[in-house]
């Protein structure tokens, strides 16, 4: 019997130069990140992306309808602090609603919403109820951050965003054809994008509980061109329980063999710590015994040189030294 080869999907911000790194035999792919803001037309972009990547495979991860924060600023009054915040979709939604806000380092009580994508949110001054502003030295709040909220109420406007079908309409001249789609729940997420890219690749990100939900009722019409991601990161916050992120990452990996497992993992190597604690170490294990032979670590991570230099270190010895024997087929767009 073979043995499964574990590999990483390396994220790259859109003009890096990471050739050194898109060589190393444990690198599978490469991962657009498409957030940041780019002046440089796509074209270019991307161009310049896939010849970085060498004979890597390159994925262009669009952020679809995940909610993240366009604009922040802060009122001052007397008692209190009033947060607004504005999103980068147009939304529906019942007041006042829990906010989550970066994979839940923040959270607070939206007791308004105006013109359909500001979240208005209350804190005190004094006992720092709410959204905390942040200590001498920290960032806090930022444009770019993940929103999660979990009432049923939430409708979120649209599924691609104009930037992200100018994306799909410029690899597709390219023959940049391997998409990432965030915040995947229904079938009509995948046609909206086959309808302008016909050949098109996916991976689809399960990130919520209608993630879930696709993955019974919709996946298995695409199995045949399409790989799934258990994105951790947006996942974990989005159920209600905790705990159900195990079962949530199972049924992934049971439904399409050649799953992503992503995010949440090594954290510690974001601060520049050569050594990941032991918990980490054996989070990733446990993703290897589910069955997973393809991860993707988190941006922070990946932003850094010496953390990512780090990760993928650890992973060619995790690949070496612990890959259990596995006689099944990958996915279809994992090259196994």
């Amino acid at each position: 019997m073979a043995k499964r080869r574990i590999r990483m999907i390396l994220t790259v911000p859109p003009l890096a130069k990471f050739r050194s790194l898109a060589e190393n035999p444990i690198v599978e792919s490469i991962r657009l990140n498409t957030t940041l803001p780019l002046e440089t037309p796509l074209k270019e972009v991307l161009s310049h992306v896939q010849s970085e990547a060498g004979t890597k495979p390159v994925w262009i991860d669009l952020k679809t309808r995940q909610l993240r924060i366009a604009g922040y600023r802060v009122q001052f009054l007397k008692d209190r602090e009033i947060h607004y915040i504005s999103l980068t979709h147009r939304i529906k939604l019942d007041i006042p609603s829990e906010v989550f806000i970066d994979n839940a380092n923040y959270a607070g009580t939206a007791v308004d919403l105006v013109g359909h994508n500001t979240l208005v949110i209350e804190g005190s001054v004094e006992k720092r109820r709410g959204l905390p502003l942040p200590s001498q030295g920290q960032v806090g709040i930022r444009p770019g951050m993940s929103v999660n909220i979990l009432s049923p109420s939430l409708v979120i406007e649209g599924f691609l965003t104009r930037k992200d079908r100018k994306y799909i309409e410029a690899g597709k001249k390219l023959g940049m054809n391997n998409i990432m789609l965030s915040y995947v729940e229904n079938e009509s997420d995948i046609t909206n994008v086959l309808n302008i890219n016909p050949v098109a690749k996916i991976v689809a990100k399960i990130e919520s509980k209608k993630g879930l939900d696709f993955i019974d009722l919709a996946y298995p019409k695409y199995a045949k061109r399409m790989d799934l991601m258990a994105a951790r990161g947006d996942l974990y916050t989005e159920l209600d329980k905790p705990d159900k992120i195990i079962d949530a990452c199972k049924k992934v990996i049971k439904a399409n063999p050649g799953a992503i497992f992503a995010s949440r993992m090594l954290e510690s190597l974001a601060n520049v710590d050569d050594t990941p604690r032991c918990a980490e170490l054996f989070d990733v294990y446990c993703g290897i015994l589910m069955g997973y032979k393809r991860f993707l670590v988190g941006d922070d991570i990946c932003s850094k040189k010496d953390s990512i230099e780090s990760a993928l270190g650890l992973f060619r010895v995790l690949a070496e030294k612990y890959s259990p024997q596995n006689t099944e087929k990958g996915g279809p767009l994992s090259g196994k």
